[in-house]
């Protein structure tokens, strides 16, 4: 379980230009679950986010992950341990590879949180096979491989330290519509197979509307709206209101049903669309 109470965090405190990216942030995020957040560039997203394994702390209230209290004004204390449990995997997560091979780079977390050699190289090759990178992978350059393929790597080294929550900041930045999905299904697989809560940063509602179980909506550094995402997107006047741009799905059957249709809430893919039409005519 992960709660923000009350959280506020001002950067360049004290400063005559102080600023306030997040105010006031009350959210409880489900375990076990896939939690997208979204929101307007500067909105506060990755500002929220960088709180989840105290690598901002909060100018205001506190946050509560598991058995870790991170509060306003107190040391904070076990990160190691927090940073354990928490992967954060920034955008372009690439440009942290450093390493002169890949096993080694994706190595490196494990070792640094007191595993042997043997122990983390064995961790390194479990994580590159979970991305899709196999052996013929271990021995090469960050450098001499593809952006996708430094993207997997990069996040191999978050997944070997086996966090319990993995933060995710657009994963899918930059990447081909084939590899953007590759990426997602990915994290997908993690939360289905492996129970592994996923927050998930993103610009893209197909992603939120395909995968999220939950959205968030940032706006100003306020919580706007928390919902179930199918029913988010399902509330078409709600979008409205917040200029939230339809997923390809919603979009389609609103032109359907203003054509006299009557297609329902439960109809989520093209393939549940061509159930309905098989059906109904």
């Amino acid at each position: 379980m992960v709660k923000f109470e009350s959280l506020s965090y001002i950067y360049a405190k004290d400063m005559p230009y102080a600023t306030t990216a997040i105010e006031d942030i009350d959210l409880e995020i489900a375990k076990g679950k896939i939690t997208a957040i979204i929101g307007k560039t500067g909105s506060g997203k990755s500002t929220l986010i960088q709180h989840l394994n105290a690598l901002l702390l909060p100018t205001k209230g506190k946050l509560v992950i598991e058995d870790h209290v991170i509060e306003a004004d107190k040391k904070a204390t076990d990160l190691k341990a927090l940073r354990k449990k928490v992967g954060l995997v920034f955008q372009f997560s690439e440009y942290q590879l450093f390493e002169e091979t890949i096993l080694k780079d994706v190595a490196f977390g494990p070792k640094n949180f007191g595993l042997s050699e043997e122990e983390a190289i064995k961790k390194a090759k479990e994580a590159l096979k979970l991305v899709g990178l196999d052996e013929t992978y271990y021995t090469r350059s960050p450098l001499d491989v593809s952006g996708g393929q430094k993207r997997r790597a990069a996040i191999a080294g978050i997944l070997a330290i086996e966090p319990e929550i993995i933060v995710l900041d657009e994963p899918t930045a930059g990447l081909d519509p084939r590899g953007s999905k590759e990426m997602i299904e990915l994290f997908y697989r993690l939360n289905k197979d492996l129970h592994k809560t996923i927050i998930l940063v993103t610009h893209d509602n197909e992603i939120v509307y395909n995968y999220a179980d939950e959205v968030v909506l940032l706006d100003k550094g306020h919580i706007i709206e928390k919902k179930e995402a199918k029913a988010f997107f399902e509330d078409t006047a709600l979008l409205d209101e917040l200029d939230i741009l339809r997923p390809q799905i919603i979009a389609l059957k609103e032109a359907l049903n203003k054509k006299g249709a009557s297609i329902g809430d439960d109809v989520h893919s093209i393939d549940d669309l061509a159930k309905y039409w098989r059906q109904h005519g």
